[in-house]
């Protein structure tokens, strides 16, 4: 085992503990019928002892050691750090192997090797068809992602200040997407941040800044920091979709799996990362099968992996700019200039907690939308304040109220009634370090970079108190993701897609509906351009629901393809 290992378990997200005890799963030696059956899906290749097998950074490959052995390892500004051992019957690969990204460690030949490499459709192509054999490979991938995670098994080194809002946006951006990556706060190590600056010519200046493969990347925007590490695809602009899903939260990735499976061929589209809104759900007890809950990032994470696995192609932290309502196909021009078209679309962009007009919201850091594990270490030890009285932020409070000194909620009514599930009103009420608030609502936040302290109005009386918090969680109502559509399909007052039966005749007139026949359930006023989960005009926003949405839709997907 590595001597890399994270340095708390504590640091270590919930959904990639406990790999240590997995080892049999995590690294299996597969037997001479499995061997035997992988041979059909690549070719052998001899080298030498001491050859490089890849970089970090190189596309990912598998590998099956048929003689000899591979060390796999991670280097970084520490130096280098052997991961694993394989040899005779163990294998090379982990779930960037499947999409064939870029792998984020490195291999060599410990001794002279004779090796069965394989492609990462066919290697996709043996987990989707070969169901014994695929399952053991595809829980080994997940398992020794979930490590490279805990043990930060990659050479990707985030550099800022942690208190400011750059700095958790683009933390948040690599744990949402499951990159193992290092963290150096500029306040805790100065020997080894000065090292870093003059190893890569940065100057406090240019921070944050992630490092990757030695690469400095300054203040990177998603799309950028994805592609330098390789998890998003290639939008081939010369095919023709038959599904383009547009997000992919619980709606948008269950209509991948859905799609794919059934042979379609599939594109999603995701500005931020797979999972959505439901992804930083600290934890979801209410969704049939897990009785004890489950983290929202460890779901969607599952259902992420099945799309790959029925090939569909997720393109993360890649933006939708544009829609076009066409026949035969629709047009999507997304960020960079890309085109697609698609014969159906689903819209699962979702919707985002609104802003509340808080003087000072987008001046400083400690400001969050979610109540994830990287939220939930930042605030060790602190105090916060959560402004909502749903199911959201009941999660969330009682989520932080393990890692924070205590938890403040803010509600502009009397009590939480009618707006959070009994259970949860419950446990807030018996946790000692958990205070509700009610009737106040925050007017300003007081600090220059960071919250320092809330100015609270109580909207009885209009007096004003200070709280003193070093970090903000909002929950409060929801606008939808619809601002590329731009007209193209009819929206309810709120701006929510209306489908179905809430299309009336006059709405349908205005939108100039084609077709004799009336818009199917989850459809919009635009032929073949599909509504689900909480875009959709009077959906449930509840996970499950989305969840449903998303199955139907490609069940009308499939009759329109063949009828239109």
């Amino acid at each position: 085992m590595s001597q890399n290992a994270a340095s708390s378990e504590s640091e270590v997200p919930p959904w990639a503990a406990g790999t240590a005890q997995r080892m049999h799963e995590l690294d299996p030696e597969l037997s001479e019928s499995e061997i035997d059956l992988l041979r059909e899906y690549g070719e052998e290749r001899r080298y030498a002892a001491g050859d490089t097998l890849w970089e970090a950074g190189e596309t990912s490959v598998f590998m099956l050691v048929l003689d000899g052995g591979i060390d796999v390892l991670n280097r970084n500004d520490k130096g280098e750090h052997l991961i694993i051992s394989h040899g005779p019957g163990h294998y090379i690969g982990e779930i960037v192997t499947m999409s064939g990204g870029r792998a984020l460690v490195s291999g060599r030949a410990r001794e002279d090797l004779t090796a069965l490499v394989i492609a990462p459709d066919a290697i996709r192509q043996v987990i989707a068809t070969e169901s014994d054999l695929g399952e053991k490979l595809l829980l080994s991938f997940i398992l020794r992602r979930m490590r490279m995670v805990a043990e930060r098994l990659a050479n990707v080194l985030l550099v800022g200040d942690g208190r400011i809002a750059e700095t958790n946006r683009l933390e948040s951006f690599l744990s949402r997407n499951g990159i193992p990556f290092d963290t150096l706060d500029t306040r805790s190590d100065t020997t080894r941040l000065a090292r870093i600056l003059d190893a890569h010519g940065l100057a406090p200046a240019d921070l944050p800044a992630v490092v990757v493969n030695d690469k400095p990347l300054t203040r990177p925007n998603n799309r950028t920091l994805a592609e330098e590490l390789g998890f998003t695809v290639d939008i081939d602009c010369g095919v023709t979709y038959d599904v383009a899903v547009i997000g992919s939260g619980p709606a948008g990735l269950t209509a991948a799996v859905y799609a794919a499976s059934e042979g379609l061929s599939v594109i999603v589209l995701e500005a931020v990362a797979p999972g959505g809104q439901a992804a930083s759900s600290s934890k979801i007890e209410n969704y049939m099968g897990f009785p004890t809950g489950i983290t929202g990032q460890a779901l969607m994470g599952r259902a992420y992996l099945q799309a790959q696995k029925f090939g569909a192609h997720i393109a993360a932290a890649r933006e939708l700019e544009a829609f076009e309502c066409g026949d035969p196909w629709h047009k999507l021009r997304v960020d960079g200039g890309d085109l697609i078209f698609a014969k159906s679309v689903v819209l699962a962009s979702g919707a985002v907690y609104r802003q509340p007009p808080i003087e000072g919201l987008d001046n400083v850091g400690g400001v969050h939308y979610g109540a994830s594990h990287v939220e939930g270490e930042l605030c060790r030890g602190k105090d916060v304040a959560v402004i909502g009285g749903g199911n959201s932020a009941g999660q969330a409070a009682m989520y932080l109220s393990k890692r924070a000194r205590h938890v403040h909620i803010l509600i502009r009514s009397q009590d939480l009634r009618h707006s959070m599930s009994a259970y949860l009103i419950d446990r807030i009420e018996r946790t000692q370090n958990i205070t509700l608030h009610a009737h106040s609502e925050v007017e300003r936040l007081v600090g220059d970079e960071h919250i320092e302290a809330l100015a609270v109005r109580d909207n009885r009386t209009d007096s004003q108190r200070r709280m003193d918090v070093s970090h903000l969680f909002i929950f409060i109502g929801a606008q939808p993701g619809t601002a590329f559509l731009d007209d193209e399909v009819a929206l309810d007052e709120k701006g929510f897609v209306l489908t179905g039966d809430d299309l009336d005749a006059a709405t349908l007139q205005s939108s100039r509906w084609p077709l004799e026949r009336r818009p199917y359930l989850l459809e919009t006023s635009c032929p073949r351009v599909f509504a689900a989960g909480d875009v959709r005009s009077g959906s449930v926003k509840r996970v499950a629901s989305a969840v449903g949405e998303g199955s139907v839709c490609i069940q009308f997907v499939h009759r329109v393809l063949g009828d239109d």
